[in-house]
């Protein structure tokens, strides 16, 4: 019985080790924890204002019509449907269409901008085939009196010309054997154009380069710039802005 016992406190006294050992563990654990949230955060607040997205005032309403164009069969492009739901949770309007389509949208505002119901700023974002059309349409609308403030393309397929009432255009692109797949100013531009060659980028391909977090995150943050939120006490009318 006195065996039995002895061998009993020994348990007991191996399991108060044990347990004792297990809370130190734990505590170097959780300062480890710890410390890592503390670096992310030191992280966070050293990092470009590109690579972190405006949420000042998610939800909110904005100014501005804002249009992003797919290419190929609408399954190589997802980047810009991305792109939409992160605007559209920022307030902004903005709609995802294949490429095919930009004529009637532009004919679209173009007849709404004759009767003062186009709703400025005007963007248009693209990948690919989606790309070569934002250009193709930015300089249409130009062309036809009306002002686009923000054209991108990310890697379009060909030589694309931007003209006059078109303001900032940027094109993200992996140049292609003669390159040849960039924008560039036509008669009466007056904006400001980068073509932006990305192809040293780790990870940037012709079918990735749209659903880049970093490019995502800074053609939205200059969009939030350039429309701003809307009054709550504005009405729908005086929502729709001159240029």
């Amino acid at each position: 019985m006195c065996e039995m016992r002895a061998g009993s406190q020994k348990v007991v006294e191996g399991l108060g080790m044990m347990k004792s050992k297990w809370f130190s563990n734990l505590a170097v654990v959780s300062v480890i924890i710890i410390c890592s949230f503390a670096l992310s955060a030191c992280a966070s607040s050293s990092t470009s204002n590109s690579d972190v997205l405006d949420e000042s005032s998610p939800g909110e309403k904005r100014k501005g019509e804002v249009y992003l164009l797919r290419g190929l069969a609408n399954v190589f492009s997802l980047g810009m449907d991305t792109i939409g739901e992160r605007m559209v949770a920022r307030g902004l309007d903005a709609k995802v269409y294949n490429h095919t389509a930009w004529r009637s949208i532009a004919d679209d505002i173009i007849a709404r901008s004759k009767i003062k119901r186009v709703r400025y700023p005007v963007i248009i974002m693209g990948h690919s085939l989606g790309g070569n059309a934002t250009m193709q349409m930015s300089k249409y609308l130009g062309d036809n009196g009306v002002k686009v403030s923000y054209s991108v393309s990310f890697d379009p397929t060909i030589t694309t010309y931007v003209g006059p009432n078109v303001g900032e255009v940027i094109n993200y692109y992996l140049p292609n054997s003669d390159n040849t797949n960039i924008v560039k100013q036509a008669d009466g531009f007056t904006g400001s154009l980068r073509n932006v060659d990305v192809s040293t980028i780790e990870g940037v391909t012709h079918v990735t380069v749209e659903k880049n977090n970093k490019f995502q995150t800074t053609v939205i943050n200059t969009t939030l710039d350039l429309a701003k939120i809307i009054h709550p006490k504005i009405g729908r009318v005086a929502e729709i802005d001159e240029p």
